[in-house]
């Protein structure tokens, strides 16, 4: 009786020292999951269906309330470069991103640019919205593929 009075004083003692993640394959920064950043079928999808899939990932990997410093921690950890947004000096134009983060990839002629711009709700710097983006830039090919 008393072994199995201190196997669960134990037990209860080891629980309170588990970090709780929020599912398979998370990290304990607030939810942020652990596993790679997904860039798509980048390499043979159309740019449509890149750009797509980039997108649905990149908005449930990051949740409206975390803290901008991780998701962009995160993405450094992924190879993208990220620096604050530049001033916009437009009025009128819609918010500002609080920081833009890029990768890019060469291979086989073609430039293949990823972006997050991250927007941060007031002064408490949380993750309000993102916007994904990709580019895929190819030989003679212009700006978002259109002619050079």
């Amino acid at each position: 009786m008393k072994r199995a009075g201190l196997a669960v004083i134990a037990a209860l003692a080891l629980s309170g020292c588990v970090t709780p993640t929020s599912g398979p394959g998370s990290s304990a920064s607030g939810g942020i999951p652990s596993t790679p950043v997904d860039l798509g079928a980048w390499r043979t999808a159309p740019e449509a269906a890149t750009l797509a899939a980039f997108r649905t990932h990149i908005e449930s990997r990051y949740a409206v309330g975390l803290a901008l410093g991780a998701v962009s921690a995160d993405l450094r950890r992924n190879e993208f470069a990220c620096g604050d947004a530049p001033p916009r000096t437009e009025a009128g134009r819609g918010d500002p991103p609080a920081q833009v983060c890029r990768r890019t990839i060469s291979q086989s002629g073609c430039t293949h640019t990823w972006q997050v711009h991250l927007f941060v709700s007031g002064a408490d710097g949380r993750i309000a919205r993102t916007r994904p983006l990709y580019d895929r830039r190819c030989g003679g090919d212009g700006l978002l593929g259109g002619p050079g």
